[in-house]
């Protein structure tokens, strides 16, 4: 069931991926490519929180990949650590401030996309 889900995570951020890139330069700057991406990211982020969860909830081998799979969630998921003894309602405020937060990656991301972008496209090309 994990691997399921993990499966659909991929196949829809590779979808994502696909029309992001089919689309004009011009339809990738601005608010609606920050929006796109910050739901990119919420949605990765947000489903490995939970799949974190259901992993460690168990009592065997599966708690090692949890770890790895909820540091995807650092350093963000440290604005709730004071509830973590409560996992259910960690993970719900986790999960929202993940949404928050993906908002605030995409911003910088973007922005250093499209400073590296006018970077190259100002440099004069060389022969």
């Amino acid at each position: 069931m994990v691997i399921l889900g993990l499966l659909l995570v991929v196949i829809g951020c590779a979808y994502a991926n696909r029309r992001l890139s089919a689309q004009s330069s011009d339809l990738r700057t601005g608010w609606p490519a920050i929006w796109r991406l910050a739901c990119i990211i919420g949605a990765l982020r947000i489903s490995a929180l939970w799949v974190g969860l259901a992993g460690l909830r168990r009592s065997d081998w599966w708690q090692v990949p949890a770890n790895f799979i909820l540091m995807l969630g650092l350093p963000d998921i440290y604005i709730v650590r004071a509830v973590r003894a409560e996992p259910l309602l960690w993970a719900v405020l986790g999960s929202l401030t993940l949404a928050a937060t993906s908002l605030v990656w995409s911003l910088s991301l973007l922005w250093v996309a499209n400073r590296t972008r006018s970077k190259k496209v100002a440099r004069p090309h060389e022969s």
